[in-house]
């Protein structure tokens, strides 16, 4: 196996334990994020050394790591994921490198937005959550005077990381038929 594969389970089989406990306890432990971004960059090294372009290094995990909790860090920061999703997104970066962990991000967010709308399609709240959603988008266009603030209520709060799992496993079942990884 090689050592991109073995990130790549890796990956999966983190993914998939945050996946459980945010499902339970809305929460992503500590001790599922770290030690990836701990020993990830040690792998890459390992294998690749220090800054290597043609095969994976220590440069590169740590710069996919960055690339890949960016917009995350931004949606954070606006108070609309946590932290725990921050730190796993920064994980699959380091494990998978880049050009996966990117796709992994893309997938994740698809992956996301339908059970976003299933779940409230189920819960009967879809309708009026579209609504806010227009109320949202058309606010900050309107004339002062109109304006409103927008309620901390409008808000639809959602555990993520099982879809950060479905989409790092598209990406990884994407990634296997061009480049055959597993």
């Amino acid at each position: 196996m090689s050592v991109a594969a073995a990130c790549l389970v890796a990956c999966l089989a983190v993914t998939l334990i945050a996946a459980v406990f945010d499902a339970r306890t809305g929460h992503i432990p500590n001790w599922v994020t770290i030690p990836p971004l701990v020993l990830a960059p040690l792998v890459w090294f390992a294998y690749g050394g220090l800054w290597k372009t043609d095969r994976g290094s220590l440069g590169g995990s740590l710069g996919s790591m960055v690339l890949c909790a960016a917009v995350p860090w931004l949606l954070f920061r606006m108070k609309a994921i946590g932290a725990g999703d921050v730190k796993l997104f920064a994980a699959i970066g380091g494990l998978t490198l880049a050009d996966l962990g990117i796709q992994a991000l893309f997938y994740s967010f698809c992956a996301g937005s339908l059970f976003a709308l299933a779940r409230l399609a189920w819960e009967g709240k879809l309708l009026r959550t579209l609504g806010n959603t227009l109320f949202l988008a058309v606010n900050p266009l309107l004339p002062k005077k109109y304006r409103r603030p927008i309620a901390h209520e409008l808000m639809t709060k959602m555990r993520f990381a099982v879809a950060i799992f479905v989409g790092t496993l598209v990406a990884a079942l994407a990634n296997n038929r061009a480049h055959g990884l597993l």
